[in-house]
């Protein structure tokens, strides 16, 4: 679910934040009367049939879960379906009574004339037309306010259905993530078509850890394997899945043969369309074969494969046509609209590649300028100095600028004229005060927050499913539209973590920032996705506890509290307090409840808005 979403209404939902921000009326006056007692994540999609075999009239489905303990009535709901930029939308609101019971499922068909099947416990008729088969959104809302939203996703074949993971407790948050979804695999009771229509969901098949990916994930492009004749779907990678490594931007000779980008998988994938470029263009990766890196496989893309052209390079598995700016830029890798890594470097040192530190060769770390340095060794036959398709070096200090080289980058005293093409258009290098904007990929000021426009609503202390060291996390909501570079999460203790990042960590007016221990969701619970990381302890036992959010020595909100962590259970804002001035109020935070569960089964809404305290 992704928090509220208004089409063509901006000025009520300007409206709307500002009322919040000033402890004004609720924001429940956008709602519907007979549903206004629902909150996002108490309903939640979990499968769709948007591919049905033959004719889509008559035979789409779609499945709701009820994950709370209390009886749901979708009386006053709309649910919807529009195409991903939101227009032309259709919807189809229940009129009369239609309860789900707790913990149950519901699924809503496209019958349109004689009776419904087994399995359909509603029929909508054609109201929502034909689901997009390979994209677009669905979903369910009272008046303004979204009780959850997925994009559509293609299944691999017609008359799949597609199912979120049933590894993981379902969740309007993480079910924004297209990877925790997959093709069903049962034949339910929908004749042909595969899926499980008003029952649990079998667990995707991860291609590397639980509560990853489907093999599919979403993904209709194939691929063949060397040495078989089969094809298979195509393994592309996650976010922190491959990381830019290593830059070579202004090679001896001609840039437009000899320019080079190294990149680290850290777990088994395929570059098998992938773009690979810079902030204002790209290059996909092509071809029939699958082109495979094993987990901890370097490998080199570059703008020419023969070796006497590009200066002797170990065999590149794809080429770019990007020209890489000499004067600065940024490398980035894209599947589609998901950014998967981007990395900026600065004016480049001819004949010598910038590259990360061993020690930093991540896609959280190697955002930071301070991970880079100057390659030491030489390779190939012009005498570039270099590691490609190797492990890097680590940098002076484990990982900052090497001595005499400003701001961990390459020289900027470039030796000779590049040789190559021209280097046209402005820097596309981040200045130290900008960021690197997630949906344009160019460089902007970052939008600092101020007293007001941060509120702390959620934290979870003590996780029960995984560890401390890995499941804690603390939620933010923002009432305006910010970015959280250089925001700092510290405790009372001392402890503390300043945001950084080369790209932009941006919250809209109304969104939930997730700042965690880990962002791998593997390992941190079943988190939805997590927009930076913090190091430090939140304290489990009884005493004075506190967390501030500050940026520049500027206090932007704080929270304190006593009470001993109750494990597995977070501690949650009252939604009626959201302010930085009403969360302080004594009462403000109460245990998440019993029916608000995500991930692997703990107790909290990280990402969704919370549920009201009792009384």
């Amino acid at each position: 679910m992704r928090g509220w979403r208004v089409r063509g209404r901006g000025i009520l939902l300007a409206l709307l934040v500002g009322a919040w921000g000033c402890g004004g009326a609720s924001s429940d006056e956008a709602v519907d009367e007979a549903c206004a007692g629902l909150l996002p994540g108490d309903l939640v999609i979990t499968e769709y049939l948007n591919d049905p075999e033959g004719t889509d009239t008559g035979q789409e489905y779609v499945e709701l879960h009820n994950p709370s303990r209390d009886r749901v009535d979708l009386r006053g709901l709309a649910l919807y379906a529009a195409r991903s930029d939101g227009s032309q939308e259709k919807a189809y609101v229940f009129t009369q009574s239609v309860p789900v019971a707790p913990g149950s499922y519901l699924v809503l068909g496209d019958v349109r004339e004689g009776p419904r099947p087994a399995y359909v416990d509603h029929a909508y008729g054609e109201a929502l037309g034909a689901l997009g088969n390979t994209g677009g959104l669905l979903g369910v809302r009272c008046g303004e306010r979204v009780v959850d939203e997925v994009h559509l996703t293609a299944p691999a074949r017609s008359g799949v259905a597609r199912t979120y993971d049933g590894r993981l407790v379902p969740d309007s948050a993480g079910n924004d993530d297209p990877e925790r979804w997959c093709d069903g695999t049962g034949a339910g009771d929908a004749g042909t078509s595969r899926g499980s229509p008003g029952m649990a969901n079998a667990p995707c098949e991860s291609k590397s850890t639980p509560g990853g990916p489907a093999a599919d994930a979403g993904v209709a492009e194939t691929c063949v394997p060397d040495g078989v004749q089969l094809a298979r779907p195509v393994a592309r990678p996650r976010p922190g899945e491959l990381v830019i490594t290593e830059v070579m931007a202004n090679p001896r000779g001609d840039d437009t043969l000899g320019e080079w980008v190294e990149v680290l998988a850290t777990a088994p994938v395929d570059l098998n369309g992938l773009t690979v470029g810079s902030d204002s263009a790209g290059t996909k990766v092509e071809g029939t074969r699958c082109v495979s890196l094993a987990a901890g496989a370097h490998a080199v893309l570059a703008r020419r494969t023969e070796a006497v052209l590009n200066g002797g390079l170990p065999q590149p598995v794809a080429t770019f046509g990007v020209d890489l700016r000499n004067s600065g830029g940024v490398v980035m890798v894209r599947s589609g609209d998901v950014l998967i890594d981007a990395a900026a470097y600065g004016p480049a040192e001819e004949g010598v590649a910038t590259q990360v530190s061993a020690l930093l060769a991540d896609a959280s770390r190697n955002d930071s300028q301070e991970a880079w340095c100057r390659a030491t060794e030489p390779h190939g036959t012009r005498g570039d100095l270099g590691t490609p398709g190797r492990a890097n070096r680590v940098c002076s200090g484990g990982g900052g600028a090497d001595a005499g080289v400003p701001d961990g980058g390459v020289r900027s005293d470039a030796g000779t004229p590049d040789a190559g093409v021209a280097d046209a258009g402005v820097d596309a290098g981040t200045p130290a005060s900008g960021c690197i904007d997630r949906a344009t990929g160019r460089s902007r000021a970052p939008r600092v927050p101020d007293a007001g426009s941060l509120v702390l609503t959620e934290f979870m202390a003590d996780p029960a499913a995984v560890t401390d060291a890995m499941g804690e996390w603390v939620e933010v909501l923002a009432l305006r539209d910010v970015d959280l570079n250089g925001v700092s999460l510290s405790s009372g203790s001392g402890g503390g973590t300043v945001l950084t990042s080369t790209l932009c960590l941006s919250v809209r007016a109304g969104g939930r920032a997730l700042l965690a221990r880990s962002d791998d969701v593997s390992a941190n619970g079943g988190l939805p996705a997590v927009l930076g990381t913090f190091s430090f302890n939140l304290a489990n036992s009884a005493g004075s506890h506190m967390l501030r959010l500050s940026v520049d020595g500027r206090l932007l909100d704080a929270v304190t509290w006593t009470a001993a962590a109750v494990p597995g259970v977070a501690s949650q804002l009252d939604p009626s307090r959201s302010d930085p001035g009403r969360n302080d109020l004594a009462g403000s935070f109460c245990p998440a409840p019993t029916g608000a569960r995500y991930g692997l089964g703990d107790r909290g809404t990280p990402g969704v808005e919370n549920r009201p305290c009792a009384p």
